[in-house]
Formats: C-alpha cells, structure tokens, sequence
C-alpha cells in the first residue's frame, strides 16, 4: 500500500507555483538569511506538495520558504509530499478549503458555539443575537430536517436573506428525512397561532418547497389569525380573497397541511363575510325573514342593513 504522505528532499526546479496567495517580502527575505549562512542550510519546516506527473510538484503550502530557498540560490527544499491526486481530508487541514458544518446534525452547544465564533469572526454577522437564535433553533427538533438555510431568518435573530450566502460558506443543510412523519391537516378555520406556525413550519421542512421558504411565517399567522371571519372560510378562494398573504400558487403549496371546517351561519345571519357571499335575491329573501324592509336597496346597502340589525 502506498503510503500518503512522505518526507523527502526535492529539487526546487520541479516544484510548480500556480497559488493566488500572498507572499511576505521581509519574511522571505530574512529567511533568506538563515539559508545563506551555510551551504548545507535547508528549510527546517517542510514545505507541502503534491506529487504530479513527470516528477513535478505543485507547492498547496509554504510560499514564504519555497521563495527564500530561491532567493538564497538553493536547489533543494525539504518537503511533505502528499501522493494523492484527489482533494481528499488534506485540503481542509492546510485551510484550502473550508469544511462545511451540517446546520442539520449540529448540537445544541456546537450551534451556539459556532455562532458565537462566527459573530466575533465576520463584521456582516456581528448582529447575530445568538441567544434568541440558540433558543428558538439550538434545540429544535425539526432541524434535523432542514433542507435551506433560509428558515434561519425566520425568527428575526439578525439573520436577513443577504446574510444566508455568507452563512453558506460556513454551512450546508443535508437533512435526514427518513424520520421525517407524514403531514397530518389541521383546521385553518379554528387553529391557534402557535399551531399554525408549527403546521406552516412543518411544511418548509419538505423538499423542493424554496417558495414557502421565502414566506416570513410570523408575519403570515399572525394576518391570518387576526383575520375574524377565517370561522367561515370554506375554500381556498376565501383565503386569497382575504388578502392575508396567501396568493393561488402559495396555497397550492399549503393545501395539503389545512383543512376547512367552517362554523355554522349565525342565526340571524349579521356575518358580513357570509351576506357578501349572498346573491341579492338571497339577501332580499333574508331581509324577508327578519321583517326588515329594502325597497330599492342595493348588494351593499343590503349587507349594511343585515350586518347592523
């Protein structure tokens, strides 16, 4: 088997520099110095490379010593080479790549932790309230079952959506949905807020759902939950009439988490949601019923005048 990584001795002339970071003049200079001071002086610390074909290396760490070597007219370098082709675990040990945490699989302490590093870390997150954030998301059991890291904005933690590309260079989201139970209806008619959080939350979770993601759901539960006449709502058209947020497309999306269960018409009818819904020749018929008169009246004069007595 062969073995991953060698220490060996390599002629400079091989080694291919092709990376974008910076090198630090005084430091190569005056590691220059140390080099210069007697023939056989050769790097202490390896540089790292990987081996490539026809005896060639290419330098992923150590510019500063690979560039001294030079600079002092020597013609070997001590270094680790790495005899992989692949970006296997290397890449993250040297810092050239970052390694992804799984927002999904982070316990409570590592997700605070981390946010609490990145606060500190990054200017464009320094507004991150990472104690509301850890106790509405540190110990959730739905995010194991996240699939976007958009739900991140939903409690107003200062997590905004021109923060989440920032955030995902720190994280991905791979979810586990083999555990993930079935959706069961609840009624829109009579649910709670908290209910029709959880419901709407629920739904975010399932794949392929990004037009949900983009809903701010405190802002949707709480216009539908102020809206008094939901009680009579019997169809999807009273819900985007009702102007509450929700549009022909997005209720296509929530229809299989709701279910309607309208309350009974009032006796008498004074609910101007269900007198709207009424032809005129209906209303006249319920004006008729109650002893009030309408002579000449219109639909809106009509709903006035039963809605009021």
């Amino acid at each position: 088997m062969e073995n991953t990584i060698e220490l060996v001795r390599i002629p400079l002339r091989n080694i291919i520099v092709d990376s974008d970071e910076k090198s630090d003049l005084i430091n190569i200079l005056g590691l220059s110095d140390f080099y210069s001071l007697k023939p056989s002086n050769l790097n202490y610390i390896p540089i790292t490379v990987i081996s490539k074909k026809n005896n060639q290396f290419h330098l992923i760490k150590g510019l500063d010593i690979y560039e001294a070597l030079l600079h002092s007219n020597k013609e070997w370098a001590w270094a680790l080479r790495i005899n992989s082709s692949n970006e296997e675990q290397y890449v993250y040990e040297l810092s050239l790549k970052k390694n992804k945490l799984n927002i999904c699989t982070l316990g409570e302490r590592e997700f605070e932790a981390v946010f609490e590093y990145l606060q500190q870390k990054e200017k464009k997150l320094s507004t991150i309230l990472v104690e509301k954030l850890v106790a509405e998301y540190g110990n959730d059991p739905n995010r194991r079952f996240w699939s976007s890291l958009e739900i991140l904005t939903e409690f107003k933690c200062g997590i905004t959506k021109l923060k989440i590309p920032l955030l995902s260079e720190y994280f991905h989201a791979s979810p586990d949905l083999t555990s993930l139970k079935p959706i069961t209806p609840i009624i829109i008619n009579n649910a709670s807020e908290e209910e029709l959080f959880k419901q709407i939350q629920r739904l975010k979770i399932e794949p392929d759902n990004t037009k949900l993601r983009k809903v701010d759901t405190i802002e949707l539960v709480r216009s539908v939950a102020s809206f008094s006449d939901r009680i009579y709502w019997s169809s999807s058209n009273h819900i985007i009439k009702a102007k509450v947020g929700v549009s022909k497309s997005l209720w296509e999306i929530l229809s299989i988490g709701f279910a309607f269960e309208p309350a009974p018409t009032p006796s008498p009818n004074t609910s101007r949601f269900l007198l709207n819904l009424l032809s005129v020749k209906q209303l006249r018929e319920e004006a008729i019923s109650r002893s009030i008169s309408f002579d000449g009246l219109k639909k809106d004069q009509l709903v006035d005048l039963l809605s009021t007595n």
